[in-house]
C-alpha cells in the first residue's frame, strides 16, 4: 500500500462491515453508510460507481472467510485494500470513546481507522494467495481435528455400540483426510511453479509435505519478505516487554496459527533428524540456558527464515546460504 497522498481531499477511503450476506460500506468523514449484497455481482457493479472517484484503501475485517468475495473483487479492480486486525479497531474505538457498536458505525470507524492510522504506514498491498491451496489446507486442518477427537473417544469408551459409530465415523474421517491430501498433492503438481517451490521447500530436512502445503498455502508471502517480517507475520518474532524497572520475559503470539503448527511439528522433527538444527536447539539449551520450550520456538523461527531464504532464492537449502538468511 502505497504513502498516504500529499493531497488526500482527492482520494477517497472506505471502511467496510462483512457480514454472510451483506457488506455495509462508509467512506471516511460521511456520515451515511451503504448496504450491498455480498456477491460477486452486486459488488461488481458497485465497484463500477466507484470510477469517477479514486480510492485511496479500502479497510475491512476478517470474517471467517466471508471476506473473499470482497477482496477478490478488490483485487481484480485495482483497488488498495487492507484486512485489519480486530484489535486495532477495539484500540482505536476506545481512542475515539465510542461506546455504542452498530454495523454502519463499524463500517464508518473503519473508514476512519484507513484514512488516520492506516494510510500513514506505507504498508505493502496484501499478497493473495492460490485459494484452491488454502481451502484444501483450511479442510484438511478441520478434519484432522474431528479424526483426533473421534479416536480419542474410541479410546475412553466401553459401550459396543458406541465404539461401532465412532470406528465408522473415524474410518470415514481418515477416507476424508486422505482425499484432501491426493488432492492438495495433484493441484501442486498441476502447477509448475508451485511444484518448483515445494520440491526446493522440501530440502530443508524435518519439513514435509504437509508443511509445505501449509506454507505455501497460508503464507503467500514466503519469499517476498525479509526474514524478520516473514517471523512477525507468523507471530514468531518475540515482542520486548520492558517498562521502566519492569524487565518480563519478551512473548510471541498473533501471526498464523496454521503455520505456526505445522512449524511446530517439523521443528520437533528437524532437532532430531537435521545435525544443523540440532545443533543450534542443544547450543541454545546447553550453553545459553534457554528453557526447553524457548529454543524450540527459536528453532521453529529459524526454519521459517530458512526456508522464505529458499523460496526467495529458488534454490535448495544445501545451496542456501544460512547465514544470510535474514536472520
Amino acid at each position: 500500500m502505497p504513502d498516504k497522498p500529499a493531497s488526500s481531499a482527492a482520494f477517497t477511503y472506505l471502511g467496510i462491515d462483512v457480514a454472510k450476506d451483506w457488506i455495509g460500506i462508509a467512506r471516511a468523514g460521511c456520515k451515511t453508510t451503504q448496504r450491498i449484497a455480498n456477491t460477486p455481482a452486486a459488488i461488481q457493479a458497485w465497484l463500477q460507481t466507484l470510477a469517477a472517484q479514486p480510492i485511496a484503501l479500502a479497510a475491512f475485517e476478517p470474517t471467517g472467510g466471508y471476506e473473499r468475495t470482497l477482496r477478490r473483487c478488490l483485487a481484480e479492480a485495482g483497488i488498495a485494500f487492507a484486512r485489519v486486525h480486530p484489535n486495532e479497531v477495539v484500540a482505536f474505538r476506545t481512542r475515539r470513546g465510542v461506546r455504542a457498536k452498530t454495523d454502519a458505525l463499524d463500517a464508518r470507524l473503519l473508514a476512519e481507522f484507513a484514512e488516520q492510522a492506516l494510510a500513514r504506514r506505507g504498508l505493502q498491498p496484501l499478497i493473495e494467495a492460490d485459494e484452491t491451496l488454502r481451502d484444501l489446507v483450511a479442510r484438511r486442518r478441520q478434519l484432522v481435528a474431528m479424526l483426533h477427537a473421534e479416536r480419542c473417544r474410541v479410546a475412553t469408551t466401553t459401550q459396543p455400540a458406541v465404539k461401532r459409530t465412532l470406528d465408522a465415523v473415524t474410518l470415514a474421517l481418515k477416507q476424508a483426510v486422505d482425499e484432501i491430501e491426493r488432492e492438495l498433492h495433484a493441484h501442486i503438481a498441476e502447477c509448475p511453479p508451485l511444484a518448483a517451490i515445494a520440491k526446493t521447500l522440501r530440502s530443508l530436512k524435518g519439513v514435509g509435505p504437509i508443511t509445505v502445503f501449509t506454507v505455501l498455502g497460508e503464507l503467500p508471502e514466503l519469499g517476498r519478505c525479509t526474514g524478520k517480517e516473514i517471523a512477525s507475520l507468523v507471530g514468531l518474532a518475540p515482542h520486548a516487554q520492558h517498562s521502566g524497572k519492569s524487565h518480563r520475559r519478551a512473548v510471541t503470539g498473533h501471526g498464523r496459527p496454521g503455520v505456526r503448527a505445522v512449524l511446530f511439528n517439523a521443528a520437533r522433527c528437524a532437532i532430531r533428524h537435521n545435525p544443523v538444527m540440532r545443533d543450534f536447539h542443544q547450543r541454545l539449551v546447553n550453553q545459553n540456558q534457554r528453557p526447553g520450550k524457548v529454543a524450540l520456538v527459536a528453532a521453529m523461527r529459524k526454519m521459517l527464515i530458512t526456508l522464505n531464504a529458499i523460496a526467495r532464492e529458488g534454490k535448495p537449502w544445501s545451496h542456501a546460504d544460512a547465514s544470510h538468511a535474514d536472520a
